[in-house]
């Protein structure tokens, strides 16, 4: 998952209320995603569905809330349909596609392909359901709220994934979304500590003949995480953000044509001497050698394998994740009303798209590289100069992501913690609450190194336990249920909420195998 707001395509234009302290800056980022965090540190009894409890003032309070961390409020904030799409992309596409060639390999292509499809099929049926739920619950609480109101008077009341569940399941539903939200982001830090040290070990072997432990290398990233974890307002990332979004899209585009490269100049069979000549790649595409390769490799790509198709299930889950997650925000950073209504089938055409890359990445790196792919694929390229910029490439994009997607997960547990801890005082203010966010954030960075060191040899494990466990609920199961329960009066249909039944059971299903 490629996170946080600065994937969400918003401005702030006019925007007159000044934020003085970085802790108000950081609110504002993890608004639109997490929703307020007071909910975690309070100890009242489920406030039950939002029908129950939209007359009361703590509605309205928790309403206002939601409404400071509006995009729109302060006069036409937001952001256009292409920057919308440009966001979808940067939320889903990013090291995780690294997985897929290995995750293909474990599972056989009668396995893999059907699987990916499903799993498509399935969140475009989620992520439209949690765009009705939003549409319907934010046309309630906006209803003439802006109408024949302008500048500093325009305000919007803006939903989160979080928030929906709230109004679905009370402050239990939206607890366990910001959790599982949260837990899913350390999960993926997770797996960035055990990506970067084996891309590391690889590029000092090649360039320097060092054999350096993995134990080491991971060393090497935490110390540098440790004092990025420190910063509070994370629009001071934006640079690092967009360096590691163009690092990611060079690995991409490098390791896709090494795929193609080697399938153009390893063909086998009965080709023409003709065809193959200094100008290997484009004789061989034009005549046709290049396909015939590519369909004689993929019939000899097993079909099924017993002992690791399962672990499949969860990788497919964790591709989409990151989407689920910020599918709200984004549909409320569009700025006109048109494009709000343009937005829905303008999502699912993007994430088509990308589920289409996917397959073609996926198959053309397992066709080009074997059944031997390594999981961090980066680590299966040829030998060289090129495949050594590619790791350090992505390498380096890694430990640039890192203090964003272990945002949530440290705003949650410094919440937490700030409700079982005296707060600072004598005179310390700022300062010991600071610190105290510093110490928190170094320990929660340690704590993942030392599970990262145990886990580094069973990164395909972590990355499918991640996926069905986590993923599973945010983006197959809860989606579902909460239309579902928002839909007080019945205007979905009972064949629609028996699919939502369906699709949520499937889900389970998932993270169960």
């Amino acid at each position: 998952m490629r996170f946080m707001s600065a994937h969400i395509p918003r401005k702030r234009l006019g925007d007159t209320s000044s934020s003085s302290n970085s802790s108000s800056s950081e609110e504002e980022e993890t608004g639109l995603l997490l929703g307020p965090l007071s909910s975690l540190g309070d100890d009242e009894e489920d406030e039950g569905s939002w029908e129950q409890e939209h007359q009361q003032p703590q509605k309205q309070k928790r309403d206002r809330q939601s409404s400071e961390h509006d995009p729109h409020a302060a006069g036409g904030l937001g952001g256009s349909l292409p920057s919308a799409a440009l966001g979808i992309i940067k939320g889903m596409v990013g090291p995780a596609i690294l997985y897929l060639p290995h995750g293909f390999a474990s599972a056989g292509y009668l396995v893999a392909i059907p699987v990916m499809l499903l799993s498509a099929a399935m969140f475009l049926w989620t992520s439209a359901c949690l765009l009705e739920a939003w549409k319907r619950e934010s046309d309630r609480v906006n209803n003439g709220s802006i109408r024949g109101k302008t500048g500093d008077d325009q305000k919007r009341i803006v939903l989160s994934y979080p928030e929906l569940a709230r109004r679905a399941f009370g402050t239990r539903g939206e607890r366990l979304v910001q959790v599982g939200i949260s837990l899913m982001q350390s999960g993926v830090c997770l797996t960035y500590l055990i990506f970067v040290p084996q891309n590391l070990r690889a590029s000092a072997l090649l360039l320097f003949d060092w054999d350096v432990s993995a134990g080491r290398a991971l060393a090497f990233m935490v110390a540098l995480e440790v004092p990025m974890s420190w910063i509070r307002d994370i629009r001071r990332l934006t640079a690092t953000n967009l360096l590691a979004n163009i690092l990611i899209l060079y690995g991409l585009v490098t390791c896709l044509g090494f795929a193609v490269d080697d399938i153009a100049h390893n063909v086998d069979g009965d080709v023409d001497d003709n065809e193959i000549s200094e100008t290997m790649m484009t004789t061989t595409i034009t005549s046709g050698a290049f396909l015939r390769e590519a369909f004689r490799r993929a019939r000899s790509l097993p079909a099924f394998e017993p002992s690791g198709w399962f672990l499949f299930l969860g990788t497919s889950v964790l591709l989409f994740e990151g989407s689920i997650t910020l599918l709200v925000p984004l549909q409320e950073a569009v700025q006109t009303p048109d494009d709000r209504r343009k937005f829905p089938s303008m999502y699912r055409r993007v994430i088509m798209g990308i589920v289409s890359f996917y397959l073609l990445f996926g198959t053309t790196c397992w066709m080009a590289f074997g059944n031997d792919v390594r999981t961090v694929m980066t680590t299966s390229l040829p030998p060289g100069t090129m495949a050594t910029t590619v790791q350090l490439a992505y390498s380096l994009a890694v430990v640039f992501t890192f203090p964003l997607q272990n945002f949530p997960s440290l705003e949650i547990v410094s919440a937490v913690v700030g409700r079982m801890l005296p707060p600072a005082g004598n005179g310390t203010g700022k300062v010991g609450d600071s610190f105290r966010r510093n110490v928190i954030s170094s320990a929660l960075v340690v704590l993942l190194s030392v599970i990262a060191l145990s886990a580094m040899d069973d990164l395909d494990r972590v990355v499918s336990l991640m996926g069905s466990l986590l993923g599973c609920p945010l983006a197959f199961v809860l989606p579902p249920l909460i239309q579902n329960r928002l839909d007080t009066g019945r205007e979905l249909g009972e064949r629609k909420r028996r699919g939502n039944v369906a699709v949520a059971v499937l889900g389970l299903g998932a993270m169960v195998v």
